[in-house]
């Protein structure tokens, strides 16, 4: 087993021990027979549970779970722009609006061209689209209803529910009331009965509403496909080429309204209104429906890691919480990013690893940096003392236990203790076999020092308490 050696600066020895609560200072002040002959004293630390799971960690920042160039082909003036840099929209909404007052002129013109030149057939498409955009108005007014519906159901059932559990509440509060209470309880148990019998009525009545706001939703979406069906099979449109130009000219149309593709964070924004865009990209939008941080991990270490393992995070935002994470994806590509390089850990290359929180935090935004620990190798909380502490001789291992002497108070009795050791963390060796008991005073650097003479079986030795 390789031993860590302590490093004494200048001329103050400071040892800090953890578990067992014993610190000293002890100044320089001659060589070991002096010291010893001044009754120098041993630092000790207490057998106890420690994790000794083996861990890399690392640092990163914040990114979202999925992002989304939003993009046009227009070429057209921003009449509207509904959002900001770090506004959180929803799937759906209105990001911005284009000009489309000359599109929509050169569609009402050419559409009118077309009519004239084959009434009847153009007629007939006409009636078509507007059965189409009759049958989508009538599907969000039915399923708006089935909707609502729905949502009284629930409503109403839970106004049943929390009636009838707040007289249960109620009734359970008197029972312990005295014979001169004149609370009901006759009427109140007929009443918690009757609302009791009535709750599945309430349960039905939701599962009907659902089913209901299902059934609508089929059914109208069916109606519409068999519309845009007949629309489809319209043979005007194949080999028309004014109504090919009208297809494309309706399609840039509905492209003037730019809408939401996902939910997310506006990042990146680049239009304003009045203005015709310089690029395709709009505007960036990043996924923060899971928190996900993105850190660089270095070549040594990658071989190591795999999707799946278990994680903790940690921030300066959030300084008293562990967040619990996984691994959920590593490029297996080097990074040649300079600022990614530089998160890897002394200026090197790495490669990218994504961990995403088990439970979403709102708390840590895009862009915060988070620390994180992989957990590598889960081994728990083991009986275990400090490395420090451990001797080997004779192909066997050791430690010495300082045992209170009961006669001289102050004074301890060194006792050396074989041990079987098992996993090693940076800090604390695993005791697997051995009597060694959690909570005995394992002796630090048992072997001597320039300060202390070596300890030996037996040998009474004062420690720093």
């Amino acid at each position: 087993m390789a031993k860590k050696k302590k490093i004494v600066m200048g001329v103050l020895i400071a040892l800090v021990v953890a578990g067992g609560g014993f610190t000293a200072y002890s100044t320089i002040s001659g060589v070991k027979n002096s010291m010893a002959s001044l009754g120098g004293k041993y630092s000790v630390i207490e057998a106890g549970e420690n994790d000794l799971s083996k861990t890399i960690s690392n640092s990163g920042k914040v990114i979202g779970n999925g992002t989304v160039d939003v993009t046009t082909k227009l070429t057209a003036e921003v009449s509207e722009v509904n959002v900001s840099i770090g506004d959180s929209v929803k799937e759906g909404d209105v990001l911005c609006v284009f000009d489309d007052s000359e599109i929509r002129e050169k569609y009402n013109s050419l559409k009118k061209r077309i009519k004239n030149s084959d009434k009847k057939t153009e007629s007939s498409h006409e009636k078509n689209e507007r059965d189409l955009e009759n049958a989508k108005s009538k599907k969000k007014v039915a399923v708006a209803r089935a909707k609502r519906a729905y949502d009284n159901a629930v409503r109403e059932r839970d106004n049943a529910y929390s009636k009838y559990n707040s007289l249960v509440n109620e009734y359970n509060s008197h029972l312990n009331d005295g014979p001169e209470s004149d609370y009901d309880f006759a009427t109140a148990d007929a009443t918690i009965d009757q609302l009791y019998e009535g709750l599945s009525a309430y349960d039905d009545a939701v599962t009907t509403a659902q089913d209901a706001y299902n059934d609508t939703i089929d059914q109208w979406d069916e109606t519409i496909q068999e519309y845009q069906d007949v629309i489809d099979a319209e043979e005007f449109t194949e080999d028309n080429e004014d109504s090919k130009e009208l297809k494309e000219l309706k399609e840039q149309l509905d492209q003037c309204t730019v809408i939401a593709p996902q939910d997310g964070v506006i990042t990146a924004l680049n239009v304003n209104e009045g203005t015709i865009p310089q690029s395709a990209s709009l505007m960036t939008i990043v996924n923060t429906d899971k928190t996900v941080i993105e850190l660089t991990v270095k070549e040594t270490e990658i071989t190591h890691i795999s999707e799946g393992m278990e994680a903790v995070v940690t921030s300066k935002v959030l300084p008293d919480e562990k967040m619990p994470a996984k691994i959920t994806r590593i490029v297996n590509v080097l990074s040649s990013d300079p600022a990614a390089m530089a998160e890897g850990g002394e200026g090197g290359s790495g490669y990218k690893v994504e961990v995403t929180l088990d439970t979403t935090s709102e708390k840590l935004l895009i862009g915060m940096s988070a620390s994180v620990e992989i957990t590598l190798e889960a081994v728990g909380k083991k009986l275990s003392v400090p490395y420090s502490g451990i001797i080997e001789e004779d192909d066997k291992t050791y430690v010495y236990v300082a045992t209170p002497d009961k006669e001289n108070k102050g004074s301890y009795t060194a006792k050396k203790v074989e041990i079987t050791t098992g996993v090693e963390s940076d800090f604390y060796t695993e005791i697997a076999g051995g009597d060694v008991k959690k909570g005995d005073l394992i002796i630090e650097n048992p072997q001597g020092d320039d300060l202390l003479a070596p300890v030996t079986d037996g040998g009474r030795i004062m420690v720093n308490e």
